[in-house]
Formats: C-alpha cells, structure tokens, sequence
C-alpha cells in the first residue's frame, strides 16, 4: 500500500510510546526524548527510594574531671559527719579540700557540735576511759570511730604529754580540749609552786604547754607564806571558731584568804589577774563552772549565792538563787546567752524543772520559770553535770523493790538538750565499785578532720 504523501508524519515508537514526528522539524525530537526519559526516570526513581537516614546524635561531651566548686556543693550536702569524715579519707585532695577553713566553717554553721560520749575520770583524774555514745544515739557512728581512735592513738594516761605516765591530772574538758596540770609542789621555803600546765587534743595527740604565770601577779599569794590545798583550772574556747582558748586557774587558799583567780589568753599569750578581798562568804569556794564567757563557783557558806567572774573585763560579782528542797540540783549556763539556768529534779512526779535569770541582771531579779520537763519513769534519777549545753542525767533502773545501789547494777545515762529540751539516752555503764558516783566529762567536738585546730 502507498504511502501517502499528504500524512507527512512518521510515527515512533519508544518502549510502549508513541510519539508523532514531523519530517519538516528543524532538528529531530525523537533524539531528545531518550534524555528527556532517562532524566524523569531518575527523578522518579529517587522520588520513590527510602529518604536517608539522619546523621548520629553528636556524642555527649564526658565530665572527666568535676569543678571544685561543684565538689564542694555535694560534700556540703552530706547529712552525717562520719560520711563527711570518710571522704576525706579517700584521698588527698578531697582531704585537702574539707579540711580547709573555708569549708570547715560553713559544715560547722550547718552541723552542731556533736557530743560523742564521755570521758570517765579515774585516779583523780590521772587516767580516763571513753564512752562512745551508743545506737541509736544520732552521734554513735561517729563516736565509734572516735572511740577506735582513742584505743588506737591515745591512752588513758595521756603518754603523748611530756614527763613521766600518770604526773598528768585532767581538770577540764570543753569543746575537745582538755586542761591537765602536774601536781603542786612545795618549794624549799614552805610555799608552793605553781603547777605545770597544758592543753591538748586528746584524738589528734597534740598539746600547747601554758606559760608559768609571771612572777609579779604570783607575788601577792607567795608573799602570805600559806600553803595551798589544791587549784582550780577551766579551759574555756574563745571565738566562734575554736581558734584560741582561755585557761582559768585559782589556787584553793586556806580561810580568810584573799580570792584570786589567773586568766590566760592563747591569743595575747599573757595571764591576767584579779582579786576579790577575803569575806565571810568566800572562805569555801566549790564546783568551778564556765558559762558564756564567765567562771562561776559555788559557796559553801552562803548556799544560795553564786561568785561569778568574767573573764573579759576581769571583775568579780555575787548573784543569789532560790534553794529548793530537792536532792539534786545544777546551776551552769543556760541556752539563752546572758542567763544562767538552774535545774531542780522532782522524784514525786518525775520531772526536771527549769528556771533562769539574766547572769548581770538587778539585785532584786527573780529566778523565772522556763519551763518543766518530763523524764521517763521507772528511773532513779540523779543531775551529774550542766556543761556543754546538756544536763547530764544519770538514771538506775527500780526493779525488785531495790532503793539502794549495789555493784554490778546497770547505770544509764541521758542528756537533756538545754535548747531543745530533748531527752536522750547516750550510753551506760556497770561499775564494779561501792559508789555510783563517778566523775564524767561531756565530750563534744568535731571529730577529726572536722575541728578547726587551736593548738
């Protein structure tokens, strides 16, 4: 069959496509088309095949080293001092890092003073034994490594101190440290000499020997030519810190004689002293005592009144109180700075009742009463001691009808927070001796490496 001209057309078929072309046409359309194919047949495809998969996450950035001031703000935050201690054991620049002042004050604006137990004084004084506060007494993890402490780096004879075991007699202990002194001696003449002095740390095993008083404030008292029975020492802290100390000495003159008492300061390295003129009421001075920076003694001829001392501005002052027909009584400081606290046990109902009064209040003042507290029945309870913001209690179980101690009988003991009025048991004891009567000392301080050091 002919073709016919008048079509003019060819027809081309590419794959299944049909596509018209014009002879007359300048350039071939059907040449391109395999392109133009290709090309939408890629975009097709890439159109059709998975997206890619979106780049990794970039890696996090590894905190090898924490910034000290972020170290310091998760030590802070340790609720028990044991932990706190613990870590600074770990290793030296942790130890480094709690052990520094900045540091120290902020834990112990935080934390109180923790009391860790007692010290029981035994031959006079010249040795002494540890009671770690036991569970659950919020302080018995702390004191148990306080307690491996003094078994381990200390003694009951204070070795570490120089001289020969046992010349040492422990007169005071108040925030960790501890005052002993030599035993007096006579001298050639009949008078007396002055006693060695130091104070020390018994956990860290250091001391601070105390200068001789000068000759010029002892003068006075050697020129009577009397002998002298004993002397009375405190150590009392000075500042807030704990840096440095004062050191109360009185020497126990016969009756009649003037009233003396010597106070050195570790900050100015000098010993100050003041005199109160010989009266009636202070021919027998007992139970030495310091509160909110005064010394306090106890007259024997005069029941209801105290001789106060202070420290500060050297001068002396009586204040009278009310005596109660109670058996146990104490009179010391008080948890409001300025007053003195008196504390009366009452065994009918078993209570404690407080009362106080400004210590430079009027002549005229009243004992106020603060408050009554409670104790636990089932207790025979007896007032040991008013220091270091407790009242120590020591309490003997009733049972069998027993009113009288007898040896082998278990002694417990309490403390009572002056602030807080909380009544808590801290250890106990079974002495083997005919009394029950010991002498105790509250221990209360930061254990090392928490405490600040004075000496």
């Amino acid at each position: 069959m002919p073709w016919k001209r008048k079509t003019s057309c060819y027809t081309a078929v590419v794959g299944i496509i049909f596509i018209p072309v014009s002879k007359n046409a300048g350039h071939s359309p059907l040449l391109a088309f395999p392109f133009l194919l290709c090309r939408r047949r890629r975009e097709t495809l890439r159109m059709a095949s998975p997206p890619p998969p979106p780049p990794p996450p970039p890696r996090p950035l590894l905190l090898t080293v924490l910034p000290q001031e972020l170290v310091v703000e998760i030590l802070i935050r340790l609720d028990d001092l044991a932990d706190l201690a613990r870590a600074a054991s770990a290793c030296r620049a942790l130890r480094r890092l709690i052990t520094s002042r900045a540091f120290l004050r902020r834990v112990h604006a935080l934390h109180p003073r923790p009391l860790l137990g007692l010290l029981h004084l035994e031959h006079h004084g010249s040795r002494c034994r540890f009671l770690p506060a036991e569970p659950p007494h919020p302080s018995a993890a702390t004191a148990a490594a306080v307690a491996r402490a003094f078994d381990s780096d200390s003694d009951s004879s204070f070795s570490f101190l120089p001289g020969r075991p046992g010349d040492w007699r422990l007169r005071d202990v108040r925030h960790g440290l501890a005052v002993l002194s030599t035993r007096h001696a006579v001298t050639d003449d009949g008078c007396f000499s002055f006693p060695d002095v130091v104070v020390c740390n018994p956990l860290r095993r250091r001391y601070a020997r105390i200068p001789p008083i000068s000759d010029d404030l002892a003068a006075p008292i050697r020129s009577l030519g009397v002998g002298v029975e004993d002397f009375d020492y405190l150590v009392a802290p000075a500042g807030r810190e704990g840096l440095s100390f004062r050191v109360i000495c009185r020497p126990q003159l016969p009756m009649g004689c003037d009233v003396t008492v010597f106070v050195f300061s570790s900050s100015a390295v000098i010993w100050r002293a003041a005199t109160l003129h010989a009266c009636a009421a202070t021919a027998q001075l007992v139970s030495p005592q310091y509160a909110h920076g005064y010394a306090y003694w106890r007259l024997i001829r005069s029941a209801t009144r105290l001789l106060l001392l202070d420290t500060r501005d050297m001068d002396f002052f009586f204040v009278d109180f009310e005596q109660r027909s109670v058996p146990w009584q104490a009179i010391g400081e008080a948890g409001e700075v300025g007053r003195l606290a008196m504390f009366n046990i009452a065994h009918a109902n078993h209570t404690v009742e407080l009362l106080s009064r400004a210590i430079r209040g009027s002549a005229d003042e009243h004992w106020r009463h603060d408050k009554t507290i409670p104790l636990l029945p089932g207790y025979k309870w007896r007032i040991l001691k008013l220091a270091e913001g407790y009242l120590l209690l020591q309490g003997r179980i009733l049972g069998d009808g027993a009113s009288q101690f007898t040896p082998g009988d278990q002694l417990q003991y309490f403390t009572l927070d002056i602030n807080t009025f909380k009544l808590e048991r801290l250890c106990a004891s079974t002495p083997q001796g005919i009394s029950y009567h010991p002498q105790f000392e509250l221990y209360r301080c930061f254990p090392p490496p928490l405490s600040f050091s004075s000496i």
